[in-house]
């Protein structure tokens, strides 16, 4: 019987084109010198991690030590390195299907495939409508013009082994926080007109994009037509949200989650509300609900009436300082709402928002990445009913060291925030990020 090592060079090839993700070429190419040596060999491919890393800061000290990019994976708790020049002085997000948005001090903003190298050039940063008043350093560009990035689709079509020009890359960009879209090839980036302002999340699920905004109300944006983008809102936000709170927007099992942010500390805005979490969607059985033919149902799911009444998933339990301590600002819970069909009869609105007491098998992934729930039981090292989270926060300025410090995971059933990663990974202007 031949040995593992001197399997054929083809036979090699075709095991590698039947992988689905990147972490299996990455083992792989682990199992011994000449497996590792085909796998150098090859074009890498353009596959998504099975499973989120996360992606930590850049390194402070010397050149070839910046270029050296550290990731941990949850699903075996250890840590690898990459040389990822490419990435150094820049300010990533993770874009979704394995992709990063980057954009340095030179305002180029790129889409980046960190595993594959690959790299493609996006119109920069003064091609966005709306630019800031004043004369504004480029340091601080990089670092707070784009908050948010979502991708349609991959821009890489694996099948023509070609850029795919359908790619539409949405941002949420300026001290406004307004939308703007482009795509591969585009010279410019396009903004969206909106009746509102000040995003703070994307999602793009069945060919459409859904937004949210700081108060909680949620919008779809249909892009069949470049030049007549339709946008409106699908469900109005909810009664006794508060806009000082992050927003997230979840697809999980086939329904729209609402997920929000609660931080403490001096350098945030509830640092003197200690109610915060009693107060926060105090009443879920609002009105603000949706008459949207196309808001989104989890229709394998029937829910019990004593689900729908108020508890669980609320914040992050105990006083504000057993979390803050000497942090300038620190997360102290999470807060989910689902849109779910609505019966009540009378009611003009087909859909209502209702809290969610558990996300069952799912795991949520929010921060400086395109969020993302995944079912913590297809990979190891990832808790259910968990909100694994990143420090997203703009504004290091408060701040010692810079960012990074508050990622964590908040269970939902005991309403505890704990921390599964290694030690901190800080920065200025690029802390730590999903990397799905």
């Amino acid at each position: 019987m031949s040995k593992w090592a001197d399997l054929s060079h083809f036979i090699l090839y075709e095991i590698i084109c039947r992988l689905s993700f990147f972490d299996d070429v990455f083992i792989f190419g682990a199992v011994c010198k000449s497996w590792q040596s085909v796998v150098n060999s090859l074009e890498k491919p353009l596959l998504p991690p099975k499973c989120p890393w996360l992606m930590l800061a850049e390194r402070e000290r010397g050149n070839k030590e910046r270029q050296i990019r550290s990731f941990f994976k949850l699903s075996d708790a250890r840590t690898y390195n990459f040389k990822l020049p490419e990435l150094v002085g820049r300010k990533s997000y993770g874009a979704s299907l394995g992709w990063l948005l980057t954009i340095g001090t030179d305002l180029q903003i790129n889409l980046f495939h960190p595993l594959s190298k690959q790299l493609i050039a996006l119109p920069p940063q003064p091609t966005f409508c709306c630019q800031y008043d004043g004369k504004v350093e480029r340091m601080y560009l990089r670092k707070n013009f784009v908050s948010k990035c979502v991708l349609s689709r991959s821009p890489w079509n694996s099948i023509t082994h070609e850029y795919d020009r359908d790619c539409i890359i949405m941002t949420i960009y300026g001290g406004k926080k307004l939308l703007a879209f482009t795509r591969l090839g585009y010279k410019a980036w396009i903004d969206i007109k909106s009746p509102t302002r000040c995003y703070d999340d994307i999602a793009f699920y069945k060919g459409k994009f859904y937004v949210v905004d700081c108060h909680g109300e949620v919008f779809v944006c249909r892009t069949d037509d470049n030049r007549k983008l339709e946008f409106k809102v699908i469900v109005p936000r909810p009664k006794g949200t508060k806009g000082t709170t992050q927003k997230y927007i979840v697809i999980s099992s086939g329904a729209l989650l609402l997920v929000s942010r609660m931080r403490g500390g001096p350098c945030s805005s509830l640092g003197r509300d200690r109610n915060y979490e009693e107060n926060e969607f105090n009443n879920e059985d609002s009105k603000d609900d949706t008459e949207d033919e196309d808001a989104f149902e989890d229709e394998s799911e029937e829910e019990e009436e004593e689900e729908e009444e108020e508890g669980g998933g609320g914040g992050g339990g105990g006083k504000e300082e057993e979390y803050i301590n000497d942090n300038a600002y620190l997360t102290i819970g999470f807060t989910v709402l689902k849109l779910k069909r609505c019966t009540q009869a009378g009611s003009k609105y087909r859909y209502k928002w209702v809290k969610v007491h558990s996300l069952g098998d799912q795991a949520l992934f929010v921060g400086d990445n395109s969020s993302v729930s995944l079912s913590a039981s297809s990979f190891n090292g990832c808790k259910a009913n968990c909100i694994y989270f990143t420090d997203d926060k703009l504004n290091y300025a408060c701040t010692l060291e810079g960012g990074g410090y508050d990622i964590g995971a908040f269970r939902m059933q005991e309403r505890k925030i704990e921390h599964p990663y290694p030690g901190e990974s800080l920065s200025f202007f690029s802390t730590p990020l999903w990397y799905i």
